[in-house]
């Protein structure tokens, strides 16, 4: 099919660094850490500070840092591995490179399919074409705007000519960014437009957020150096709270995502 048009990341349009930024990024987070790590254990043992507290509160500084890394870093890969594709026949497909290939759950795995996928964006940067695995997209649910990027719900259909709904990813940033929201509002039903689905995300985060609360403070109470509640129940109690956890950030990123 004869393309009319592609959305592509600007990095991606010139000479593709996809393999190099992941790699390296993992790399570069795991470095930092560890620097980060042996440099306040150094201090502290230097300046005689309280070694349990200034431990915890370094191991969750260091924790929070590479969180915070590692999702800026997913958010420019995502970027840079998604195109969009518009063909002559006024059909719209969408391909998330990074999907290509696996190569297992190892580091290697990883590093060679992010080199994999790297190839294949410099193929399209050079001569843009519609891949076998692009997934047409069918029918827009709906478009969430956050911060940095769209979550766009939708009905896709698999190159197996399989259909199934899915929630697509568009980083700000890209060249003729409006061009490509108006094409996805075009494909919003007029079901969705005057009826939009109840949210009931705020709902299930207000109770899984008040069950993770009321588990947190039944921890505290029970812990040993507490002692306001039997002991007994201080485990079960701290596995409630991961549960109740998971729930939580589950349904945040459902918001979130627009589902």
């Amino acid at each position: 099919m004869e393309l009319k048009k592609v959305w592509m990341s600007p990095e991606t349009g010139k000479k593709s660094q996809y393999g190099y930024r992941a790699v390296g990024g993992i790399l570069g987070i795991v470095f930092l850490m560890t620097v980060l790590l042996f440099t306040g254990t150094f201090l502290s043992l230097s300046f005689g500070l309280p070694q349990q507290s200034f431990s915890m509160i370094l191991v969750l500084f260091a924790t929070a840092l590479s969180i915070a890394l590692a999702v800026r870093m997913g958010y420019r890969g995502m970027q840079d591995a998604t195109i969009f594709f518009l063909t002559e026949n006024d059909r719209l497909w969408v391909m998330d490179a990074r999907g290509l290939s696996s190569h297992g759950d190892g580091f290697l795995g990883f590093a060679i399919s992010s080199m994999e996928t790297q190839a294949f964006l410099r193929r399209q940067g050079k001569q843009p074409f519609l891949p076998k695995g692009a997934d047409e997209i069918l029918k827009v649910l709906s478009i969430k705007e956050n911060r940095s990027h769209y979550a766009f719900r939708c009905q896709a259909c698999h190159s197996d000519r399989h259909v199934v709904r899915r929630t697509y990813f568009l980083v700000k940033g890209i060249q003729d960014e409006q061009m490509l929201l108006q094409e996805l509002e075009r494909r919003k039903t007029w079901e969705n437009v005057l009826e939009p689905a109840e949210n009931r995300n705020p709902l299930y985060i207000l109770l899984s957020g008040a069950a993770f609360i009321f588990c947190v403070i039944l921890c505290i109470l029970s812990h040993p150096s507490v002692a306001r509640m039997s002991g007994e129940i201080y485990f079960p109690c701290m596995g409630a709270s991961m549960v109740t956890f998971c729930f939580l950030l589950y349904f945040i990123i459902r918001q979130h995502r627009g589902e």
